[in-house]
């Protein structure tokens, strides 16, 4: 007992002085959408509480929502790299025109759940943490991802066909790609003006998370969903690699751990949020954390998803096609084995 008593003490006072050693420093953050459910679940609480708990109160942030920041999303790699910007979190798809390998992370149709599409992340981080680094100035922190990317319509769509000629609203040069495969018209609108778009009809349907549709109250407008899950709008948290730098190592350390907590739970309430949403927006089934609404809910047939995999397959090879020989080898050696795809 003695022994466990002792143990106790030493640990305490190592956190103590390990504590005690670390400088006050304090970040400017710029997170995802306010809107979104894992903003007030997981970022807010990791930036105002975790993070400064664990550094017992040396390491500080404030958080501001990518929409209250005046920011659209693609310039945030840009002002990270400048040091505009401390601590920024972006999409892949929003900053691949800095990048094509970017889109690598989160390719159309290659994870029909969010396990797959997290094991293909965890397999390709290491190659974009290198590539963000070495070409961007962008320490990696943390991926991130969101609920299902699927389509929200005015209309009913019962089968894929029904989907040709529609005005859709996209997100990322994959996307419209993958959308126009389907038959369908590409639109490039903010998120912020979608609700307007579709109740004027200048689109027939938009496409984001299954949640944070939900959660801009899109039911409201487009009373028809189709769930077909394009891809998981994964995004990353980064920090400049001057700021980065200029940390003292004992932050570093600890930002580095508290970063792969950041990610395993923003992970893990994603796919908490994505098993409840599609009850929430039909108003069937157990509905937890969204607003139950009453949409008509259809999705691909199996003879359908043979068809998407074809398409899927087809896209990748473009975006290999941009994104260049090498970096079709990475793709293969880590995102691909995890997908069990092999782009030619």
């Amino acid at each position: 007992m003695r022994k466990i008593v002792c143990g106790f003490v030493l640990a305490a006072m190592h956190f103590g002085v390990a504590a005690a050693e670390l400088p006050e420093t304090h970040f400017k953050v710029v997170g995802g959408g306010s809107h979104n459910y894992t903003f007030g679940a997981v970022e807010k609480p990791f930036w105002g509480k975790t993070l400064p708990e664990a550094s017992d109160g040396r390491v500080t942030a404030d958080l501001t929502g990518l929409a209250e920041s005046g920011l659209k999303g693609p310039e945030v790699i840009r002002l990270m790299r400048s040091g505009a910007l401390d601590i920024g979190m972006g999409v892949f798809a929003y900053v691949s025109g800095d990048d094509a390998m970017f889109e690598g992370i989160d390719l159309p149709g290659m994870a029909p759940d969010i396990d797959a599409a997290y094991k293909i992340a965890k397999a390709y981080k290491p190659v974009l943490d290198k590539r963000m680094l070495d070409r961007h100035g962008i320490k990696l922190l943390a991926t991130v991802a969101y609920t299902a990317q699927v389509f929200f319509c005015r209309e009913p769509v019962n089968q894929l066909s029904d989907l040709k000629g529609r005005k859709i609203r996209t997100r990322g040069r994959n996307m419209a790609d993958y959308v126009s495969a389907l038959g369908a018209n590409p639109v490039t609108i903010p998120f912020a003006e979608v609700v307007t778009a579709l109740q004027t009809g200048v689109i027939d349907c938009a496409v984001t998370g299954i949640g944070s549709g939900n959660a801009a109250k899109w039911y409201e407008v487009a009373n028809n969903l189709y769930n077909l899950p394009i891809d998981w709008s994964v995004g990353f948290y980064g920090i400049g690699i001057k700021r980065w730098q200029k940390l003292d190592p004992a932050v570093r350390a600890l930002m580095e751990r508290q970063s792969q907590t950041l990610e395993d739970r923003l992970w893990e309430e994603t796919k908490r949020e994505n098993e409840y949403a599609l009850a929430c927006n039909t108003g069937e089934g157990e509905c937890q954390i969204h607003t139950k609404a009453n949409m008509h809910a259809a999705a691909p047939s199996v003879q359908e998803r043979e068809e998407l995999r074809g398409i899927a397959q087809n896209i990748a090879k473009q975006w290999g096609e941009r994104c260049g020989a090498d970096c079709v080898r990475e793709w293969n050696e880590t995102a691909g084995v995890a997908a069990g795809v092999t782009i030619q």
